[in-house]
């Protein structure tokens, strides 16, 4: 009995060591990644979410995840960014995480679980550029959701100044507004499209209002009635083209451009 309390005993020491040794060696390599040139902080979000996961701040000498951060003078939206990253991944092998850009791990943690296990994902994430991996992350999504490519939502990213920003969003709500659309994506859609003078949904219908109630209202004879049948075919295929204009359908471009 003695002797199988002090191997059990032993056993807990030796992992209790063990546990000891990774945690200086995540440390050490935390403080390595933040003061080199490059500033690794996919290393460093690895290393740190297996410190916190362990709870080892205490072991390493400090009270709690902040004094720890601060000690190494990692910038908090840094550290929590890239922890919280890793955690997003941590089924997964240290070099396979590694191996990923920062862009494209932000795009794959966004995914279910089996797409960012996916070791064809795994190895494009860590061999394209991001907007080739966004276009094969918005391939995969469409086959998973039996959807067309171009009803797929993606996040679109500009580095502008915040006074931009705000003049941005202010002329897009007011287009929101004035147009009565409760979608921004629409919106700015739309504004892009009445800048390039493109015929849009929105503007074709306007114009049939106004077109089809005009020839409705000179019908008398059975001749006319006829004639009115060869516009209303005519405006059910432009209506067709522009369908499939807004929604990003080959072929479309062409004749409503």
């Amino acid at each position: 009995m003695a002797t199988a309390m002090c191997e059990t005993a032993a056993l807990v020491d030796r992992e209790w060591c063990e546990l000891n040794e990774k945690l200086k060696q995540s440390d050490q390599a935390i403080s390595e990644a933040w003061v080199g040139l490059t500033k690794q902080s996919l290393l460093i979000g690895w290393e740190g979410h297996f410190i916190k996961r362990h709870n080892g701040w205490e072991r390493l000498g400090f009270a709690d995840e902040k004094s720890y951060r601060a000690s190494k003078g990692i910038a908090r939206s840094t550290w929590y960014k890239m922890v919280g990253l890793a955690e997003r991944f941590e089924g997964l092998d240290r070099d396979d995480f590694l191996a990923m850009s920062i862009e494209n791990a932000e795009q794959l943690a966004a995914a279910p679980r089996s797409v960012r296990e996916n070791r064809e994902m795994l190895r494009a994430a860590a061999s394209q550029t991001a907007r080739e991996f966004e276009g094969e992350l918005v391939r995969v999504t469409a086959e998973r959701e039996c959807k067309a490519a171009s009803e797929i939502y993606v996040t679109i990213k500009w580095r502008i100044k915040q006074a931009q920003r705000e003049v941005i969003e202010r002329g897009l709500e007011d287009w929101q507004h004035e147009h009565g659309i409760d979608d921004p994506g629409f919106a700015l859609e739309l504004m892009v499209a009445e800048y390039r003078e493109r015929a849009t949904l929105a503007g074709f219908i306007q114009e049939s209002i106004v077109r089809l109630t005009r020839e409705v209202t000179r019908a008398e004879t059975i001749e006319d009635l006829r004639a009115l049948r060869g516009v209303f075919a005519q405006h059910i295929a432009e209506m067709g083209e522009i369908l499939r204009v807004v929604c990003g359908e080959p072929g479309g471009g062409e004749r409503a451009a």
